[in-house]
Order: structure tokens, then C-alpha cells, then sequence
């Protein structure tokens, strides 16, 4: 293998560890009275074809797809452990808005603050 492809693998693990996810985990675990650390295994290689499924997601369709699409596995996932609720799906709903108006508004205001930083 490439020595670029560690490089780059090394990156996106970085970019994939999230406090989201470890805080998910450690609800799951203790609702469930699990091990969270063979939940993260067992859910790490789960994550491997929906990781490349967000990705095709965004490279086909933009990253609005993308984004439903974590929406809809957030919610099959509270539905999963049985923690579901109406205020959930909300909260879910808003901070995706707030996602994709961070991703749609990223682009313009980096180089304005740039500008600024740089003068």
C-alpha cells in the first residue's frame, strides 16, 4: 500500500473521531449494561459500508443527501435502543439544519475572516 493511503487513513481516523460518538456509545453501553469498547468494535466494522455509503451519498448527490441520510440513521438508531422521543427527533431535525447552513455558509465566510486575519 501506498504510503500517502496511511498518511490519508491516519487523517480521516482523526476526522471520524467524534465526542458525539463516544458520548452515543457510552449511553448505549449503559442503557444496555455493555462492554462499550466491543460495542465500538463490533459498531466500527458495521460503520465501514455506511461510511462509504455517506460517501457516495455526497460525492453523487451533495451533501444535503448526506446529511438525510445521518438524520435517518440517528433516528433508526434511537429507535433501535429504544430511546426514541418526539423532543429527540426534533433536536436531531434542528441540528441538521444547523449542519447543512454550516456547510452551505462555510465556504463564504472562510475567506472573509481569512481576509481579515491576513491583513
Amino acid at each position: 500500500m501506498n504510503g500517502n493511503y496511511i498518511l490519508l487513513a491516519v487523517a480521516f481516523a482523526f476526522f471520524i473521531m467524534c465526542p458525539r460518538m463516544a458520548g452515543m456509545c457510552a449511553v448505549i453501553s449503559k442503557l444496555s449494561n455493555t462492554n462499550p469498547y466491543v460495542i465500538v468494535v463490533f459498531g466500527g466494522i458495521i460503520a465501514i459500508p455506511l461510511i462509504a455509503l455517506m460517501i457516495f451519498l455526497t460525492i453523487k448527490f451533495g451533501v444535503e443527501a448526506a446529511i438525510l441520510a445521518a438524520v435517518a440513521t440517528d433516528l433508526l438508531a434511537a429507535i433501535a435502543t429504544g430511546t426514541f422521543k418526539l423532543r429527540y427527533g426534533i433536536e436531531i431535525a434542528v441540528i441538521a439544519l444547523f449542519i447543512w447552513i454550516g456547510v452551505a455558509l462555510a465556504g463564504k465566510i472562510a475567506p472573509v475572516i481569512e481576509g481579515l486575519l491576513t491583513k
